[in-house]
């Protein structure tokens, strides 16, 4: 496994949850983070600051993902003064859940464009703008089984995985393409306490995922020279058994 030294990496969404923990785990593994935010300015510069402590050569960058014009600027930005990115891991996402029934257009389209669009068009931007490297996204253990609520959520995050995989064949070997997907890690905020008890009691290992271990999923996986168009589930065998979450049909969650 090669070693992080060397390595620029743009995770989204890092200033918080997920994103945080990545961003941690690449800068103490050697890694120079570039952190995106939109509306976690504060939480991002926070951030900021506490890799500084570790190693120099971070920094922050605002783009709000649902825009075209600042997701289309964001990649070409970062290497357009020569300094290289080789790295990209897609972690901002915002989990809805909905009855089939009731999903609207605007919805449909909102899910699609923070859950798929705009991820892979980030990824179509690191193969057009970097030389090489490989791109990490953050799926959801939903993608192996059927869960009918999670509806627009869960089918952007299945388009994800196909692009994943279709990625990792025709941009080989330059770029390596994988993906890790999640179980139970925090709680989403306003959750019921009591409820994500009952739905750790379904998970096989009997616990949730620490945010560190996802991380360590990621920075695993930036490492693995040749592992590509691989899903890495870290999920304590969540996805093995697709349990009935039984969670509220309409909730929004940020990632």
């Amino acid at each position: 496994m090669r070693s992080m030294e060397n390595t620029r990496v743009l995770i989204t969404g890092a200033g918080v949850r997920i994103g945080r923990a990545t961003a941690s785990a690449f800068a103490k593994a050697g890694a120079r983070v570039v952190i995106h935010y939109n509306s976690s300015e504060a939480e991002a510069h926070s951030l900021l600051g506490e890799l500084a402590t570790i190693s120099p050569g971070h920094e922050c960058v605002k783009a709000d993902l649902m825009q075209a014009a600042e997701r289309g600027k964001l990649i070409a930005s970062l290497v357009a003064d020569g300094r290289a990115l080789n790295c990209l891991v897609n972690n901002a996402s915002v989990y809805r859940r909905c009855p089939l029934t009731h999903v609207i257009a605007e919805s449909l389209r909102a899910d699609y464009e923070i859950n798929f669009v705009a991820p892979f068009l980030l990824m179509r931007d690191f193969a057009r703008y970097c030389e090489e490297g490989n791109i990490i996204n953050l799926l959801d253990q939903r993608v192996a089984t059927v869960d009918p609520s999670a509806s627009t959520y869960g089918f952007a995050k299945k388009s994800l995985r196909d692009a994943t995989e279709a990625a990792a064949v025709q941009w080989a070997p330059r770029i390596r393409v994988n993906a890790v997907a999640p179980g139970v890690v925090l709680p989403p905020p306003g959750a019921d306490p009591a409820k994500i008890e009952r739905i750790i009691r379904l998970i096989p290992m009997a616990r949730n995922s620490a945010e560190e271990e996802i991380a360590e999923a990621c920075l695993f996986l930036a490492r693995a020279e040749t592992i590509t168009g691989q899903v890495l589930y870290v999920d304590g065998g969540l996805h093995l058994v697709g349990p009935d979450l039984a969670e509220p049909d309409h909730a929004d969650y940020s990632l």
